[in-house]
């Protein structure tokens, strides 16, 4: 590949990035018409070229709409979650155009309740409960709670910040290798604390991702459950036969 091309495969995934958080900071909503081609090379001081490949990668995202003599419009703004992944939930969200972050809400030590306690086998009865909010672009994606046996993970609250991977910190620091997990989903209405900290009503819907994960021996190593918007979320399976 030529440098002319390397710079302009950078351009367009840039400016894939930059429309995205066009449409976030201008609080544009489904059916909501974005500049024109002309008006994007003023934006962003790129040719038309890049400006049409990154319409045109955004529209197979599913994120942009075209109608022929109208103009380009956001389509519904939903991120593909792959169910049958088996690495961590954050790590499979990541792509090139786009970035996730996190921001961790609380992280303490607590003692497990039945409900805890009984997704381990009742092999544990402490526990670091970590509670991050995932954002897409800025926008709120997800709310996730996450639970470490203390005896399988001491101190492991101090290896945890915002930009670490939980999945990479029991690996590489605990030696716990995975090869199992179990996910439940379910359409629920949110408690009065995922109301507040995903910032919706009682009425939206969100999609409840219970999962499990254990190890070479069949025994669980980590619980999690994480809420996430269903109009912000698109769900997909895909296996091998």
């Amino acid at each position: 590949m030529s440098n002319r091309d390397s710079i302009q495969n950078y351009l367009y995934e840039e400016i894939m990035t930059g429309i995205k958080q066009y449409i976030e900071t201008n609080r544009l909503n489904q059916g909501d018409q974005i500049p024109t081609e002309a008006e994007l090379c003023e934006i962003f001081q790129a040719s038309r070229i890049s400006i049409r490949r990154a319409i045109k990668e955004l529209v197979d995202e599913g994120v942009l709409q075209i109608i022929r003599g109208k103009g380009t419009f956001v389509n519904t703004f939903r991120k593909e979650i792959h169910l049958l992944h088996f690495q961590g939930y954050t790590e499979g969200l990541t792509t090139k155009s786009e970035f996730i972050t996190k921001d961790i809400l609380s992280m303490e030590k607590i003692k497990g309740t039945a409900h805890i306690n009984n997704k381990f086998n009742n092999q544990f009865d402490e526990y670091i409960e970590l509670v991050r909010k995932v954002y897409r672009n800025n926008q709120i994606l997800s709310l996730d709670y996450a639970y470490f046996p203390t005896e399988l993970y001491p101190e492991i609250e101090n290896k945890i910040t915002a930009e670490s991977s939980t999945f990479r910190i029991i690996n590489d620091e605990y030696g716990i290798n995975f090869s199992k997990v179990c996910k439940d989903l379910e359409f629920v209405h949110p408690t009065d604390e995922v109301q507040k900290h995903l910032e919706v009503n009682r009425m939206t819907p969100i999609i409840l991702v219970d999962k499990i994960i254990y190890n070479e021996k069949s025994i669980p190593v980590h619980y999690s459950n994480y809420h996430l918007i269903a109009d912000r979320v698109k769900l997909r399976l895909e296996t091998d036969y």
